[in-house]
């Protein structure tokens, strides 16, 4: 690991990967690709700015690229589906393209605790080895279950490259203030669905931008979880953030989510998305631990506190 790409090196996770990599004096060179500037600087960064629908594998090439992970995603929704999945699935099929052009030996996919999807029967914790079931009308999730089957035939067809999944749940820490764990406790009511008090699992900052490096000095390849230890529940989370809970039946909550949806009077989420706080996924991290021998800093509720003690909220 001398030389690592990273896409979308200008957002939340990226900003703080960038940090962690500049401290390690094994690395040389960080090629930074993204539509915006960094957020902080670095001696051995070198930026790009471009868009990950735009070739890449002439920038792998001249820097040498031994490693690369790929974090570029639509995160919100959005109702413009095309231009989401040009990002999405067009983005990862160029990113891998670049790859294989490069003969870059190591990669690493940040995927998400939503392929396992939110259902009634949902099995939980999931394991690596459970059912994908993405709901079909949620765009991140099910954008995020074709990435990954994309990754998977690239691995299969490159078997001497280390392709590594990491499927992770909600990140959250002291700089999490436009994250999107963040936005979902920044208005000053959150909304309950009646009858449900799910619990939920966080991931620290720090914890994720270490096990990147752990999974990149490593070179261990495969599907993994990722979640900090421990869960705490989704009224606990309201009362430590200091919000009111308005409280409303399903149905009507469906209903006005779904009209306002549709009528573009919010963009935060279609009405698939009260699923999510139904029926959160909940994963299994102990392959992580057993084959790398990772340990979280912090726990769940540890990451949580550790974001609210900011006081970036409000």
């Amino acid at each position: 690991m001398k030389r690592v790409a990273i896409t979308g090196i200008s957002g939340y996770i990226g900003t703080r990967l960038l940090s962690q990599l500049n401290r390690i004096e094994d690395v040389e060179r960080i090629i930074g690709i993204d539509v915006k500037p960094p957020r902080c600087n670095s001696p051995k960064l070198k930026f790009y700015c471009q868009d990950i629908s735009k070739r890449l594998g002439d920038i792998f090439i001249e820097n040498e690229v031994d490693s690369a992970v790929h974090l570029t995603f639509v995160l919100k929704p959005t109702n413009d589906r095309a231009g989401t999945q040009q990002i999405d699935i067009g983005g990862s099929i160029n990113f891998l393209e670049a790859c294989h052009q490069a003969q870059v030996k190591q990669i690493l996919y940040l995927s998400s605790h939503t392929v396992y999807g939110a259902h009634p029967d949902n099995h939980a914790p999931f394991k690596e080895d459970s059912p994908l079931r993405p709901l079909p009308d949620f765009q991140y999730s099910w954008d995020k279950v074709e990435t990954e089957q994309i990754w998977h035939d690239f691995a299969t067809s490159h078997e001497d490259v280390c392709v590594t999944i990491l499927r992770c749940c909600l990140v959250i820490g002291p700089n999490a203030a436009n994250s999107v764990a963040a936005l979902m406790f920044k208005p000053p009511i959150m909304i309950g669905v009646a009858g449900y008090n799910p619990p939920m699992q966080f991931v620290h900052e720090d914890d994720l931008t270490e096990l990147i490096t752990t999974f990149l000095n490593q070179k261990k390849m495969g599907i993994f979880n990722v979640a900090g230890d421990g869960e705490i529940y989704y009224r606990e989370v309201a009362r430590l953030f200091g919000r009111m809970m308005l409280t409303l039946p399903d149905r009507l909550l469906h209903l006005l989510m779904g009209i306002s949806w549709a009528l573009h009077l919010q963009s935060e989420s279609p009405a698939s998305g009260l699923k999510f706080i139904k029926y959160p996924p909940m994963v299994n991290t102990e392959k992580l631990k057993n084959e790398t021998g990772f340990q979280f800093r912090y726990s769940s509720r540890e990451a949580l506190l550790s974001f609210i003690s900011t006081r970036q909220i409000g």
